[in-house]
């Protein structure tokens, strides 16, 4: 499954690289990126799972209709945000993943995370909340 696939963003503005694995029923997608020195300030951490979230939002519209159209969504807020990697490492890859909490038609809430891809300290991570809408397509 390609990124490009489940997202409405294109190049150069999708900054996860690979969807590493879908699992629908437990409402968890997990993508990987590698960091690229022009985003490697924490503060990218929310476009990441922003990002990983939608893929995950895409991945269900795909499910029930391979010819679904991307729906474009907004991301409404965000709560819980903890930035506990001080810069994403150029060359280095991570882990994104996204949990859908809750879900209710057009919104749905994210639990997100971020982690080194090989790492041994799984305390160096940034996570965060996400609340999002993604209104109907005409």
């Amino acid at each position: 499954m390609k990124v490009e696939d489940l997202i409405p963003h294109r190049p150069p503005m999708v900054l996860i690289d690979a969807i590493e694995s879908v699992e629908l029923s437990e409402n968890k997608l997990v993508a990987s990126f590698t960091a690229r020195e022009e985003w490697r300030g924490n503060w990218f951490a929310l476009e990441y799972m922003a990002q990983t979230a939608a893929a995950l939002a895409g991945a269900f519209d795909r499910a029930s209709n391979e010819n679904a159209a991307v729906r474009p969504g907004f991301l409404l807020g965000t709560r819980r945000l903890d930035l506990g990697l001080p810069e994403f490492e150029p060359g280095s890859k991570y882990l994104v993943l996204a949990v859908r909490e809750y879900e209710d038609g057009d919104s749905a809430v994210f639990s997100c995370e971020i982690r080194e891809f090989d790492a041994s300290d799984c305390s160096r991570k940034c996570t965060a909340t996400l609340t999002a809408y993604r209104p109907p397509l005409r």
